[in-house]
Parts: C-alpha cells; sequence; structure tokens
C-alpha cells in the first residue's frame, strides 16, 4: 500500500469473499498473489464485522469498518475499509453481487495515538486533582453528562438528557428561588450551545445531601472536526459573599484517609446506578482486611493506617476504568464494577486484588503478611434492589472467612442460596465448582484423559456440557472427498444431519489458522452458507463453537460444542478452553 494516506488499496470481491480482482496497492499490503479470500487475512475477532458491513453494503448502502488484516509480513495491522456495491457493466447494473473494496492503512497513526492517549493520561490526572463537577453535552443528541475525576476514578452523577435534568431539579425543589431565573438561562446556554457562559446560582450540587450551595458554572462550545457541537463546563463552589473559591466539591464524599469515596457517597452512587438502569449489570464486592485488629494490637495503629492506606491504592488501581471504590468502614472497603460481559472478567478483578494485596509486604521483616477477604453478588441476578444485594455480597464476605480468609467468594444461588438463607452449608459438589470454575474443568478433562484415554470421554463430555452450558457435542468425520459421517458425543435424540454443509460455501476454509469457529447466531448463517444454516435449524442449534482437528489417523475431523438457547456471545476466554477440549476429543473419540 502507497505510503500516501491519500492512497486506497482497491479490491473487488463477491458475496463470499472471494477476491476477484484487485490493484498493485492491495497487492503489495497482502504481499501475496490475492487468490486466497478475503477473511483469510481479517483478524479472526473482526470477522463479525466485516460481515455485518459486507451485508450492508449489498443492501446498496456504502459502510465504513475498522479492521485488522495481515499484511505481507505477517503483521496484523489497522485498516479503514469502505465497502460498497459494485457497477460490472458499462449500464451501471450491478456486477453478479459484486462488491467492492477500498482500504486504507491506519496503523501509521499509532505515534499519534500514542502521544494523544499520553496526553490524555495527564489531564485525566489534572481533572483528578481539581476536584470539580464537569459537564459533557451533545447538541446535537440532547445527552447530558455530569461527572467527577475524584480519587482517580471517573464518578457519573448524571447520564441522561438535559430536558430531564432540568425538570427533575425544578420539581425536587433543587434550585433557589432567587436563582431561578439564572437556571433558566444556565439550561438554555448549555441546550443551544453557547459559545461561552458563566453563571452563578444557588442549588442543590450533590442529590444526597439536600443541601443548597452556592456554584460557579463556567462552560464553552467547542466544535468538532465533523461539524457536531460540544458543550463543556465545569461546577465549582463559591462563596456568594466573596466570589472566593469555597471547598472542594468532594468534600463531604471523600474519605480523607484513603482518598476513596466515603460510606456515604458510594452507597448513594451505587443506589442511583440501580435507580435509574433496571436490570442494568452491576457487581459490587466488600473487601476486608484479614486479621486486622491483631495487626493493629501488635504493630500499632500508625501502622494499620499505613496498611489500610496502601490496602487503598491497591483495590483503586485494580478498579480503575471499570467502576469506583470507596472504604465503608474501619477496614473494609466496597467496589462496584459495572456492565461486565462474563464472570471471568470480574474474577479478574477481585483476582488482582487478593493477590496483590497478599504481595504488599511479602519482603519486609517489620511488617505483617497483609490478606484480605472478598464476598461478591451482582444486580439483578442475585438481588433487586441495593439493600439486598450489599447483604448478599456480605454473606459472601463472611463465607470467604469461614473458608480460611485470603480468598474471594462471588454467589451463584446453586451453590450459595442454603448457606445465603440460613439453611444449609454453601454445596461443594464436583460437578458445581465444575461449572464456575472453568479452568478446574479443563485441569480435570486433561487429567482424566491423561490417565485413561478415550474411556474418560463420556465423563469428560458431562463436566464439558455442564460448564460451558451446552446442549449437545458432536464430531464429525470426513471418510471421502465430499464425505462426512456425523457422531454424537454428548446429547439426547439429535436428529441426524446430512452433513453436506461440510463441502459447501467454503465452510472449512472459514476456520481460523487455529482450526477454530465461534458461531454466535447461527442466523448468520442464513445468507453466506445456507445449507449449515437449514441443518444447524433443523437440529436445533442456535450457537456453537467448532474446532477442526486436521489429522485422525489420516481423517479430518471437526467437533462441534452446540447450544440450543440463545445466550450471550462466546468469550475469548470460552473460545480457548473449548479449542483446547475439541482437540482431546477429536483425538480420544472411538467411532468403532
Amino acid at each position: 500500500m502507497s505510503d500516501k494516506n491519500s492512497i486506497r488499496a482497491r479490491a473487488v470481491i463477491n458475496e463470499q469473499y472471494n477476491i476477484e480482482s484487485l490493484d498493485d496497492d492491495f497487492r503489495t499490503f497482502l504481499g501475496a498473489d490475492g487468490t486466497h479470500r478475503l477473511t483469510y487475512y481479517v483478524h479472526p475477532n473482526d470477522i463479525e464485522r466485516l460481515d455485518d458491513a459486507v451485508y450492508t453494503a449489498t443492501m446498496d448502502k456504502e459502510t465504513v469498518v475498522a479492521l485488522r488484516m495481515v499484511n505481507g509480513e505477517k503483521v496484523y495491522r489497522w485498516v479503514l475499509a469502505v465497502i460498497k456495491s459494485y457497477a460490472g457493466s458499462e449500464d451501471g447494473s450491478r456486477g453478479g453481487g459484486l462488491l467492492r473494496i477500498e482500504l486504507q492503512d491506519v496503523s501509521i497513526y499509532n505515534e499519534e495515538i500514542d502521544s494523544i492517549e499520553s496526553k490524555y493520561d495527564r489531564y485525566m490526572e489534572y481533572f483528578s486533582l481539581m476536584e470539580q463537577l464537569m459537564f459533557s453535552y451533545d447538541v446535537n443528541s440532547g445527552k447530558l453528562r455530569i461527572f467527577m475525576m475524584g480519587s482517580h476514578q471517573q464518578i457519573n452523577f448524571y447520564n441522561g438528557t438535559l430536558e430531564n435534568w432540568k425538570q427533575s431539579k425544578l420539581a425536587n425543589g433543587e434550585v433557589d428561588g432567587k436563582s431561578l431565573n439564572i437556571f433558566e438561562q444556565l439550561c438554555e446556554d448549555i441546550r443551544t450551545g453557547a459559545d461561552s457562559f458563566e453563571h452563578e446560582l444557588n442549588m442543590c450540587v450533590m442529590e444526597a445531601n439536600n443541601k443548597m450551595e452556592w456554584c460557579l458554572i463556567k462552560g464553552k462550545t467547542i466544535k468538532a472536526i465533523n461539524g457536531k457541537r460540544h458543550v463543556i463546563a465545569t461546577m465549582s463552589l463559591v462563596n456568594a459573599v466573596s466570589d472566593a473559591s469555597s471547598n472542594s466539591m468532594l468534600s463531604g464524599t471523600k474519605d480523607a484517609g484513603t482518598d476513596m469515596l466515603n460510606k456515604r457517597a458510594i452507597t448513594s452512587y451505587v443506589q442511583r446506578i440501580l435507580d435509574d438502569k433496571p436490570n442494568y449489570p452491576v457487581t459490587i464486592a466488600i473487601i476486608d482486611i484479614d486479621n486486622f485488629k491483631d495487626v493493629n494490637d501488635k504493630y500499632g495503629h500508625m501502622v494499620g493506617d499505613e496498611i489500610i492506606r496502601n490496602v487503598a491504592d491497591v483495590v483503586k488501581e485494580a478498579v480503575e476504568g471499570k467502576g469506583v471504590a470507596g472504604r465503608i468502614g474501619g477496614d473494609e472497603m466496597m467496589i462496584m464494577l459495572e456492565d461486565f460481559e462474563t464472570e471471568e472478567t470480574i474474577r479478574t478483578v477481585l483476582r488482582t486484588i487478593r493477590n496483590n494485596v497478599s504481595w504488599l509486604y511479602n519482603s519486609r521483616e517489620d511488617r505483617p503478611h497483609v490478606t484480605c477477604s472478598i464476598g461478591a453478588a451482582s444486580y439483578p441476578d442475585d438481588a433487586s434492589n441495593y439493600d439486598e444485594l450489599f447483604n448478599v455480597a456480605d454473606k459472601m464476605l463472611y463465607l470467604a472467612k469461614e473458608k480460611g480468609r485470603n480468598r474471594y467468594i462471588i454467589y451463584h444461588n446453586d451453590m450459595h442460596g442454603d448457606y445465603l438463607h440460613g439453611t444449609g452449608k454453601a454445596r461443594t459438589d464436583e460437578y458445581l465448582l465444575y461449572k464456575h470454575k472453568k479452568l478446574r474443568t479443563i485441569n480435570s478433562i486433561v487429567n482424566l484423559y491423561s490417565a485413561k484415554g478415550s474411556e474418560a470421554l463420556p465423563e469428560c463430555a458431562q463436566k464439558t456440557i455442564l460448564a460451558f452450558g451446552l446442549d449437545s457435542i458432536l464430531l464429525y468425520e470426513k471418510n471421502a472427498p465430499e464425505d462426512w459421517s456425523r457422531y454424537t458425543i454428548y446429547g439426547e435424540n439429535v436428529p441426524q444431519q446430512a452433513c453436506l454443509f461440510m463441502e459447501r460455501d467454503n465452510y472449512i476454509a472459514d476456520f481460523t489458522d487455529e482450526g477454530v469457529r465461534p458461531i454466535d447466531n447461527i442466523c448468520f448463517f442464513e445468507r453466506k452458507a445456507r445449507t449449515a444454516f437449514e441443518e444447524f435449524s433443523g437440529i436445533g442449534v442456535c450457537q456453537a463453537v467448532q474446532v477442526l482437528v486436521k489429522e485422525y489417523e489420516g481423517k479430518q475431523r471437526v467437533i462441534s460444542f452446540n447450544r440450543n438457547t440463545q445466550l450471550k456471545k462466546w468469550s475469548d476466554s470460552d473460545i480457548m478452553q473449548l479449542a483446547i477440549l475439541g482437540n482431546i476429543f477429536g483425538m480420544g473419540y472411538k467411532n468403532d
């Protein structure tokens, strides 16, 4: 591809992604003759975005998508791809379902991006020191966000429309009567995107304390490259008599000993999230330093205070960018994580906190070995309101202490329901542990297979089904050219298949180089692999992860891990773990 940013590499593809023709720039970028399908060069995690873009282009709508494509040096580079329908004849008619794709390599901007990210980090630090409320308003969409960069955390106080914020302030009497006209003018300046404005008024700044305070709001409107206008503003407290700056906006919300939010502030924050966003995924975790009273008694309160500050730093660093953290008691802290798709991402945060706390004083003889226990629960799965959610997480904290401390426990009803309600102990059934700790499943299956070989596969299959929420595990084996057979490793009454899809629509070619094909929604096949769509729909499969076992006694095999219910997208960790299991099942299964 040319070094000139204005030059685009061009190619023509069909709806099956076969490259029909390409120019010299495209050929130079690929470093090959271009005989492979386009999907061969696209990063596996970006195939779905490419699918969506191609589908949009087939509707005669030009679309732009960012992709990672491997170049001739076998290095993935970010490109912008413009895809549109291609006129293949002089009269302008469509050329038999052909599409035109233009690429521009954007990896050349990496240094500039790194510089921008560095500046961004510095500005965030500046904002954190300022401790002022910040307003961000999109003039085009009417969306308003009020937040604060305090305690090295972004704390959202409002996220909605300007009109709703205005009406809420007025309806709740949170604007002093003498400041109503100024408040109306403030809202109008924000709404219309005034070039600059400055207003001083008496109003309730923090919803939690319902206290009227004089505040100064300064703002201006900036215009982006795309022409859209954005209002940015800051709010600071002032002395109405002297016009001098008053206390920090975070006074009353900040824990002085740890620079975290205090109990009232973080409680109010979590409650507001739950109230404003019903069914929005939120996880809270309560963290307690183990045997802290003994530490205070032996080393003194000054060392105790130092330990609390250092543990708080560990917690804030682990949570940064993922949620907020606060101190809710002497040695107790609470974090809130929001909108996480998988439990594994939550586990990663909790594991980081536990491990880093344990390493705090690992090499110091004048300090105790510090550990912590953590209990976690999630809304809306585990509770319907904040009080219930806190209670569940608190019970899991106590369970973690009962089990020996220095650990975290995430609530699962099937394991901890009896303990929570006081009707029994926490269950530790082997299969329940496999369900909630998938890495243990992998280790168990590998060990079983190593010890027993193919005899262990039925038990391994049961563990896999439970751990990953599967309905069936199927094996496809190639007997001869265009001749495939199917065997059921696990599954009840799975209808037979003709297995014709394996040799159609370049099905095998779309597996990644690692031999994996995740299918998040079988409906994606309806357009590009019709035979596969019909066969999998016919047996009730909605999602699958398929693993290509390239050689088995001279034969090709594919293992398909299937779900009959549409759930969330497969996580990267699920795909990786099933790829390992697929090779075990593929190599170990005997079909005689």
